[in-house]
């Protein structure tokens, strides 16, 4: 059974990130959705919040496994036999930094990396765009996911 990876930050996971966990899926016998904390970003929601988020939003797919992590990609992925990492683009910006990280991999890692393009439809949402939306009390709820939807409004933000 062929296994893939997709990580992030997830801070939060959108309907985005949903749409391409549930196309990857399709593809894989199993795919792992990794929360992983970046040092370089400083997040609404705790590691915990962001991996409850993406846990609850991922709860109508069976073949996906919901994790979290503060190692290095290619360290879950060989821990986890992991076969590939999935990586959502919406756009050129995306694509060119996520090239640069697939290089990386493939050299600490051995392991590739496939590009999914994000579907039209989501192309314009971001984790960013929502975060702001929380911040100033615009209703999100199109934007997330039923279950994380349901879970970040019980936090205090």
């Amino acid at each position: 059974m062929k296994k893939a990876l997709l990580t992030g930050t997830f801070d939060p996971f959108t309907v985005g990130h949903y749409d391409v966990v549930k196309r990857a899926a399709g593809l894989f016998g199993e795919v792992h959705l990794v929360v992983f904390n970046n040092s370089e970003k400083n997040t609404m929601f705790t590691n915990e919040e962001r991996y409850e988020i993406a846990k609850r939003s991922l709860s109508d797919l069976p073949n996906v496994v919901c994790a979290n992590t503060s190692g290095l990609v290619v360290g879950y992925a060989r821990e986890n036999g992991i076969d590939v990492i999935i990586k959502g683009v919406r756009d050129t910006t995306d694509f060119e930094y996520e090239y640069d990280l697939s290089l990386i991999n493939r050299e600490i890692g051995n392991i590739e990396t496939l590009f999914l393009p994000t579907s039209p439809e989501y192309r314009f949402v971001s984790s960013t765009f929502v975060r702001e939306m929380i911040r100033h009390g615009v209703d999100f709820e199109k934007y997330v996911p039923k279950g994380g939807y349901e879970y970040i409004k019980t936090l205090k933000k």
